[in-house]
């Protein structure tokens, strides 16, 4: 081979390595715009998404009132827990409380009951 043919071997090799380096040049340009069109459309599906997932909490919210429950005859029970606490062992120290509660809840049930129907 002579000097000639080697030098435009590589001049070939060397144009070929420029093509290739211009084409992965351009796929590159061409993926980083994929990925930012990609990152846009997933900002505005998340964008969309919390305010749907915000107007259907408000919805939610606005169907469904929230009503405070109150234990019933709350005073009576809490005081039968105290009294338990007070008095780990004897239960029947208790149990005066505990007949006024129980009283208490039926009643309840009983007035509940004739408002139902």
């Amino acid at each position: 081979m002579t000097l000639c043919s080697v030098l435009y071997k590589y001049i070939i090799s060397a144009h070929k390595l420029e093509e290739k380096e211009n084409q992965v040049k351009k796929q590159d340009a061409l993926f980083r715009e994929q990925v930012a069109k990609l990152e846009e459309k997933s900002a505005q599906f998340f964008k969309v998404t919390t305010e749907n997932f915000k107007k259907g909490r408000e919805d939610a919210h606005n169907t469904f009132k929230r009503v405070d429950i109150k234990p019933v005859c709350g005073d009576l029970q809490s005081q039968i827990l105290k009294c338990y606490r007070e008095n780990t062992g004897q239960t029947l120290t208790c149990s005066g409380i505990a007949n006024l509660y129980m009283k208490c809840v039926d009643n309840h049930k009983v007035s509940h009951i004739f408002i139902s129907l």
